[in-house]
């Protein structure tokens, strides 16, 4: 591993227990469930993935955390990027992160990324069914709200920084209504609280935001595979099959739960890429000009156990 740049993982906590999940899903469930449930469906194809030693971890353990933290720094993975599940003021899945926290020898740099989505039954091909709606009141106490659970977390030594501004990433936030306005908010807050400010990114996928959904923001990311395969200039024949779904992310989020619900209605089909045309057009993809880069990757990607 080179030292021109550092490799942080995104730390997804769906690997535990909570009471909305067993609600939604049935007793216990957690993402283990479809993992376990996956089979072939085609000839080759690697399925179930199986932990090493069938390691079904639970991440509300504090000795699950240990182990990753430790794994994580024995590979050379700088730090973790939690998923941070936040619906005005109802948080989700939120353990394994302030677990984290609340654990100072857990000693790995971590941001989190507000995984700005409306959650759905998607997984059961039910995207009319809405489990828990996304709203952003454009408020100033809605937004304190948030800031005063994240505050802690930006506070701590380990939190991952840029000239000493703690990084907080955003999914989507083309959806969030005078996001400038939000973010402007937090940072005069942040100072007023100590800190030199703040670094916020953009997630970048399926769509390309307007620049006025980008003010506020210092870089993006590039969320891979996606932004590769649903970018402009992009021409794998699957693709081209499938261009609708990057038409669809780009409308209302009313709309596009009916038009993906008249979707699941329909035989669903797999779609295939070919993992070196992918990562070709992944080195293709230019930086955005208006705002620092940084690079996404992946080392394989199946999501048909969903």
């Amino acid at each position: 591993m080179t030292n021109s740049g550092k490799v942080i993982a995104i730390y997804f906590p769906q690997f535990h227990t909570i009471p909305e999940n067993d609600e939604w899903w049935g007793k216990g469930f957690t993402d283990w469930d479809m993992v376990r449930r996956a089979r072939p469906m085609f000839p080759g194809h690697h399925q179930p993935r199986v932990p090493l030693e069938s390691n079904y971890y639970d991440q509300s353990k504090l000795e699950i955390l240990r182990w990753q933290v430790d794994l994580a720094k024995r590979y050379g993975i700088h730090g973790f990027c939690h998923y941070h599940y936040w619906f005005d003021g109802r948080k989700l899945l939120e353990t394994p992160t302030e677990l984290f926290l609340e654990h100072k020898e857990l000693d790995m740099p971590f941001c989190l990324s507000w995984a700005n989505e409306t959650w759905s039954r998607r997984w059961d091909g039910r995207d009319d069914e809405i489990l828990i709606r996304q709203t952003h009141p454009p408020t100033e106490a809605s937004w304190q709200r948030h800031f005063d659970y994240l505050v802690r977390f930006w506070m701590d030594e380990r939190a991952i920084r840029v000239d000493g501004k703690p990084v907080f990433v955003i999914y989507r936030p083309q959806r969030i209504p005078q996001v400038g306005r939000m973010l402007d908010f937090w940072r005069r807050k942040a100072e007023a609280a100590g800190l030199p400010g703040l670094f916020f990114i953009a997630q970048k996928q399926y769509e390309h935001p307007k620049r006025s959904a980008l003010d506020g923001f210092d870089a993006e990311f590039q969320f891979q595979p996606f932004e590769a395969v649903y970018s402009p200039g992009f021409s794998s024949k699957s693709v081209r099959a499938s261009r609708w779904f990057r038409w669809v992310r780009a409308l209302p989020e009313g709309i596009q739960d009916r038009l993906r619900a008249m979707k699941a209605r329909r035989r669903r089909a797999l779609t295939f890429y070919d993992y070196d045309e992918v990562w070709e057009q992944i080195v293709r993809v230019r930086e955005d000009a208006r705002l620092i880069t940084f690079p996404g990757a992946f080392a394989d990607w199946d999501n048909t156990a969903r």
